[in-house]
């Protein structure tokens, strides 16, 4: 018992940023340590309260409590200051609301929880401190919280197999988080303490597979503490599979490092070495060796436990006869026995005050179930009027839930109906976008090739009958004609060319709007086209909805803005397209599109809507800014870049 205490009470103290190097230290440095620690504590106090004071005063605390816990105190010393110091540390962090020290605070006060023995509270403040660690992340304290959680389970009178599954478990989950963080403190701590658990259950070999593993690790890292404690259990383990020159091996090098003058864990390591090594000579027989060790551990008897001296007595008795030194066999025999009886005598009285415990408890249950007799009439009665109650209840949040579940059916057929309406509306824009473009193909086909025949035979006519004319007044009049006719066939073109671009599927919406904007003639406004990114293709039918829009906003600053300056910007990004048609006339004002002239914005927005499009467009005394946003329907194929700088 007293092996387990000094191992929880090394788990407590061992634990915290970088400071697991100084688990051994002169008493005499240790001491000097804490003066200093004190002092700045002091020192700090004086200090006006702030965010950088408290936490500096946080982690001096917290060093404090490590170095302080680590000398050799008595142990109703630790217990009566084992929560002192975890409670400072929680009002400071508090004050600020500081969660990482909350974090720390919990972690050290379920370390002290633990020590003194309420294992149910210390569980529940280690999973909830890795919880919180878990989210800040602090990957560090939550390895700590995980390995001393699993030691709630491992070091126990009785460990049951679902103490072990548990175990195992914690100590896994704090590997991994160590690992994913390279903290080699408690890498190390999983390896020595998967070992120390097997030992206390007398299982070597398998303890022995975890320090092995641990072993190039602290050949590794020789300033930490681990790295004594890997020599001697080492030594220990290889001694209890009788390999006896390897263990020495192992031993040897302890020995050379181990010094009891290093704090309370460095002391109880040595000892427990000298008499793992005196009981396994012991049982080889060799009483001479076995004396040598276990003489010297009987230096530190009188700080091991009723049991721990008993053992020792039997052991020693048994040496001193076997030697023939019946006198010092009988001393000891003396001693087992007196220690035997006194752990009786207490067994005894323990055993008396159960009795005298469980006739109180009996006495009183007797009480109780009578009073429990006296009142079950009222409680059946009461128990009715609960469940009449409860059939009322029930009645209502039945009703209620109908009432619900057929609003939920009415919301959910309203929906229905809106989303078939909107389909319908949607299908009948469509219609009437076919429609349109079906209708705009047909009339600049027949422009084209109809009256563009026939005013090229008009021209031609004109000029035969020009030739034959001798006035000069019909030569003039017939060539002030012609200009005309030419202007006519140029508008006929630029007509036909706007509601159908030729050969558009080839050339592509850049191109097309660039010669859009170029046969603009430059009075009254300028425009200027610029086209900029990596040119993504979209299927034909998005780019001649874009191109027509793009159409209809250039027809309306043409006939409407009276706008000096004009531009129209193609900009390809990553997600989409995005098309900037802004002049600097008097715009369209919304009341303006109630007598019709808006007609053709709003065909534009229902080829918008028609391709998925997004349009914002802001309009005033200032003039009309509108962008179309045009999302890329699928990934696709990007050709090589063609920039279009500002055509005048």
């Amino acid at each position: 018992m007293r092996k387990i205490l000094l191992i929880i009470g090394w788990l407590i103290v061992g634990f915290g940023e970088s400071q697991a190097q100084y688990s051994f230290m002169p008493n005499a440095r240790r001491l000097a340590i804490i003066d200093s620690l004190r002092g700045v504590m002091r020192s700090l106090h004086q200090k006006p309260a702030s965010f950088q004071r408290d936490t500096a005063l946080f982690y001096s605390i917290d060093r404090y409590r490590y170095h302080y816990f680590d000398l050799n105190r008595p142990f109703a010393e630790l217990t009566r200051t084992m929560l002192v110091l975890p409670d400072s540390m929680h009002k400071l962090a508090a004050r600020h609301n500081w969660q990482t020290g909350l974090i720390i605070a919990g972690v050290r006060r379920a370390d002290a929880i633990s020590y003194l023995g309420e294992k149910v509270s210390a569980v529940r403040l280690y999973k909830e401190a890795i919880y919180r660690c878990q989210r800040q992340p602090l990957p560090h304290y939550e390895s700590i919280a995980l390995i001393n959680l699993a030691a709630c389970f491992a070091y126990r009178r009785n460990v049951t197999k679902q103490d072990w599954q548990q175990t195992v478990t914690y100590m896994k989950q704090a590997l991994v988080v160590a690992k994913r963080s390279n903290d080699v403190e408690n890498i190390h701590q999983y390896y020595n303490l998967m070992g120390d658990f097997h030992v206390i259950s007398k299982r070597y070999p398998e303890a022995l597979s975890f320090y092995e593993a641990e072993q190039p690790l602290m050949d590794k890292h020789r300033y930490l503490s681990g790295y004594r404690t890997n020599l001697a259990y080492l030594g220990i383990c290889y001694l209890h599979t009788n390999q006896e020159t390897r263990a020495w091996t192992f031993l040897n090098r302890f020995f050379a490092v181990s010094n009891t003058n290093q704090g309370s864990y460095a002391t109880y390591l040595h000892f427990v070495v000298l008499s793992e090594i005196g009981t396994f000579y012991l049982r080889q027989q060799d009483y001479p060796k076995a004396l040598f060790y276990l003489r010297q551990y009987e230096q530190n008897l009188n700080e091991r436990t009723l049991f721990d001296r008993i053992g020792h007595y039997e052991a020693m008795s048994q040496i001193y006869g076997k030697l023939k030194n019946y006198a010092k066999a009988y001393q000891y025999q003396q001693q087992y026995l007196t220690i035997r009886d006194s752990l009786k005598l207490d067994e005894t009285g323990q055993r008396f005050a159960t009795m005298q415990t469980e006739l109180a408890l009996q006495r009183n249950q007797n009480q109780i179930n009578a009073l429990q007799n006296q009142s079950l009439l009222q409680d059946n009665r009461t128990q009715q009027n609960r469940l009449v109650f409860l059939a009322i209840i029930v009645s209502l949040l039945i009703v209620l839930l109908g009432m619900m579940l057929y609003s939920i059916w009415l919301r959910k057929k309203a929906l229905k109906t809106e989303r078939e309406l909107s389909l319908e509306q949607r299908e009948a824009d469509n219609r009437i976008i076919q429609t349109q473009e079906t209708e705009q193909q047909r009339i600049a086909q027949d422009l084209h090739d109809d009256l563009g025949g026939t005013l090229a035979t008009i021209r031609q006519r004109l000029a035969y009958i020009r030739q034959q004319a001798t006035d000069p007044d019909q030569q003039r009049a017939f060539a002030d004609l012609e200009p005309l006719i030419i202007k006519s066939g140029q508008d006929l073109r630029r007509i036909a060319h706007n509601l159908m671009p030729p050969d558009f599927e080839r050339l592509g919406l850049v191109a097309s709007v660039e010669q859009l904007v170029r046969a603009i003639s430059p009075r009254p406004t300028r425009f200027e086209f610029v086209a900029s990114g990596t040119v993504h293709r979209l299927p034909v039918t998005v780019e001649l909805n874009v191109y027509r829009i793009v159409s209809e906003l250039v027809q309306n600053i043409q006939k409407h803005a009276g706008a000096n300056r004009a531009s129209v910007q193609l900009l390809y990004e990553q997600n989409q397209l995005i098309v900037m048609v802004e002049d600097d006339g008097v715009g369209i004002l919304p009341e303006k599109l109630a007598d019709g002239t808006g007609i053709g914005l709003k065909n534009a927005m229902l080829r918008a809507n028609y391709i998925g499009a997004n349009v914002q467009r802001e309009a005033g005394e200032g003039g009309t800014f509108v962008v179309l946003e045009v999302p890329y329907p699928l990934p696709n194929h990007a050709i090589s870049p063609r920039m279009h700088y500002p055509h005048r």
